[in-house]
């Protein structure tokens, strides 16, 4: 007996359906916990990098003021952290002075 004024769908066709839109919906939701760790990471780093950098500054604020209570002498190591050194590069002629940023070995 076949029904020629049927509608809608049979329930095995909404099952389908829903188990299609379910999956969808799983890979979705990993992308977004897969990237909110990312962010997470992201942010741990950025804060590592920001306060070295205030490391940073305040062993050049506290290594300039010993430097300048020192006498005239010529000091070529301006300052050594674990992951890079500050070095003093003076000209031939000893006018121009300036610092120079190298990386740790």
């Amino acid at each position: 007996m076949v029904f020629k004024d049927r509608h809608g769908f049979t329930i095995l066709e909404v099952l389908v359906a829903v188990v299609i839109l379910s999956l969808a919906y799983v890979s979705v939701l990993q992308s977004f916990s897969l990237s909110l760790r990312n962010i997470g990471k992201i942010e741990e780093q950025r804060l590592a990098l920001v306060e070295d950098e205030g490391d940073f500054h305040r062993s050049l604020r506290y290594d300039h003021q010993q430097n300048q209570q020192m006498d005239s002498e010529s000091v070529d190591e301006f300052w050594q952290g674990d992951k890079f050194r500050l070095v003093q590069v003076t000209s031939a002629s000893g006018e121009l002075v300036s610092l120079r940023l190298l990386k740790m070995p």
